[in-house]
């Protein structure tokens, strides 16, 4: 049975490529930084795969770990076959959806940035936002 997976891009502090978290129901979140080019996220996103499907996480032995997946070891014979490549579908897959992540992540900068505008504009106009906060929660909406 093929696990659950989410993925993110996300804005890595540091020069990290992935992360992969093993959830509490079984499933994974990868996260691939946003600042890697899109060639470099897909292979993110195809390292991240190796170790789910390797079941890496159950493996106590890291640096073993990270050779079988970048095929660096004598040991790359245990991995079966079909988990050493991905096909084509799977790139395309992963290909729509990362442009659908980024594209998602676009239309969340933007409502940021309005939301900031708005707040800056309240803000000049001498809103209190203690005192309608203080409203809201004991009054409700009706300001």
């Amino acid at each position: 049975m093929e696990p659950a997976v989410n993925v993110f891009l996300v804005d890595f502090p540091n020069s990290g490529r992935e992360m992969v978290v093993p959830n509490e129901d079984d499933s994974y979140t990868i996260l691939i930084n946003a600042k890697l080019s899109y060639e470099s996220q897909i292979k993110a996103y195809e390292h991240a795969m190796q170790h789910i499907l390797n079941d890496d996480f159950s493996k106590n032995n890291v640096q073993e770990i990270e050779f079988i997946a970048h095929g660096e070891s004598d040991h790359a014979e245990i991995i079966p076959e079909e988990t050493k490549t991905i096909t084509s579908m799977d790139r395309r897959w992963i290909e729509r959806r990362i442009r659908r992540l980024r594209r998602e992540r676009r239309q969340l900068h933007k409502k940021m940035k309005e939301y900031d505008e708005a707040i800056q504009r309240l803000q000049n106009d001498g809103v209190d936002f203690f005192a309608k906060a203080e409203h809201f929660y004991l009054y409700g909406r009706d300001y």
